[in-house]
């Protein structure tokens, strides 16, 4: 294993102005310092250090321990396989074990997505190692020291992208888009009500096509699913909340969460107690490509105004909700860089904190994944500034 020649760069506080696109008003431009009075940063960690090509790394975290998956480049070039890796920190991030290859098969692995509840860690991604792409599932009941058998989630999957997972108690949900030339898109669904041991039935949300980049959070009472629908010129952010297994939905009529002409993008929920959540970035227009946030207070029946946080090309967006505190990060290119920032907020206040640069390196850095837990913020992101595609790691406390 090579040792990259990765400098450590001083954080610096980027000045962006943050506002608030309230109900039927005009956009109020309001700054706050907050963040940067009560943020210390560990040194990032390059967690892959290897030549390969490691990339869309996930986090999550339960107690004092931080888990990191990510996929990896396997073989020679010409197998073009990729495999689903596994890394774990007992000591709240201080320190990481060595990688484990979780799917280790012939086929494309891709897309991983990581929930820990307790001593449960679920890992869902997709895989066309039987010829067909599949939903691949894996638990592990003793925080990483040992995994089950994958398993596929549902037959018939009708080409699946970009699942992803989120889980509380003994649920585990996992959502998909379902893709073919005959149906085009539609967004997919299935549930585990035994800690992640058998999977029901496949079902159907929204009910329409041209449906992409399903996202799902779980709470106590049950989940919140957002999704993009592509209508005419414009995207729609739909959300719906589900709450009894013997139906896929409750909202008959999922709800379009942008107004006032604010274009979707791909978008992002979290969920916390009766909190949800619910994050995107705007396509258009192609020079103000913004992060917006939503939250609802009564578990997703209704949803505040719309928050604008300014940037310049933001992509890639992720969100929590830890107690009454809100954390938004995500990958702009404001400084001339892709680079990762993060703003943090009071779920009630109409602006957010001014964001931080999280990464601040010469290297491209993408795909940002963010979790919370007792000792600090972890953050993960894919990064080439030594040459190749790395893992990177960060704790912010």
């Amino acid at each position: 294993m090579k040792i990259p020649p990765y400098q450590v760069f001083i954080i610096t506080l980027l000045i962006i102005g943050s506002s608030t696109v309230a109900e039927g008003s005009d956009i109020d431009n309001k700054e706050k310092k907050k963040i940067s009075e009560s943020l210390n940063y560990s040194e990032i960690k390059n967690l892959t250090q290897n030549e390969d090509d490691s990339v869309y790394p996930q986090i999550s975290s339960s107690s004092n321990s931080v888990y990191v998956i990510w996929q990896e480049s396997v073989g020679n070039y010409a197998s073009k396989n990729y495999d689903i890796f596994f890394m774990k920190s007992n000591d709240g991030g201080d320190t990481f074990g060595d990688p484990v290859n979780l799917s280790n098969n012939p086929g494309f692995s891709e897309h991983p997505q990581i929930a820990s509840v307790g001593d449960n860690i679920y890992i869902a991604w997709v895989d066309d190692s039987s010829g067909e792409r599949k939903v691949m599932f894996s638990k592990s009941p003793d925080s990483g020291k040992t995994f089950s058998e994958n398993i596929m989630v549902a037959q018939n999957t009708i080409g699946p992208h970009h699942a992803e997972l989120a889980a509380k108690g003994k649920n585990v949900y996992i959502v998909w888009n379902g893709f073919n030339t005959e149906i085009n898109n539609k967004v997919l669904f299935s549930r585990s009500d035994d800690e992640g041991e058998t999977f029901g039935e496949l079902r159907e949300i929204g009910k329409a096509d041209a449906e992409t980049y399903p996202k799902i959070a779980a709470n106590a009472d049950g989940y919140y699913i957002t999704w993009d629908k592509k209508m005419d010129k414009d995207t729609e952010i739909l959300f719906i909340k589900g709450q009894e297994y013997n139906s896929a939905y409750n909202d008959t009529n999922p709800r379009k969460l942008n107004t006032q002409g604010i274009d979707g993008g791909e978008s992002q929920v979290a969920a916390f107690t009766d909190r949800a959540l619910v994050s995107w970035t705007s396509n258009l227009p192609v020079d103000k490509k913004y992060v917006y946030t939503k939250s609802s207070e009564n578990n997703g029946n209704d949803f505040g105004g719309t928050i604008l946080i300014s940037s310049i090309n933001s992509s890639n967006v992720e969100n929590m909700i830890v107690n009454d505190t809100i954390y938004v990060a995500w990958q702009d290119d404001i400084n001339g860089n892709q680079d990762i920032y993060l703003t943090t907020s009071k779920i009630n206040e109409t602006s957010k904190d001014m964001p931080v640069n999280v990464s601040d390196n010469t290297g491209v850095s993408e795909c940002p994944s963010i979790t919370v837990s007792r000792n600090g913020i972890h953050m993960v992101w894919e990064d080439n500034t030594t040459g190749n595609h790395e893992v990177l790691y960060k704790r912010l406390t």
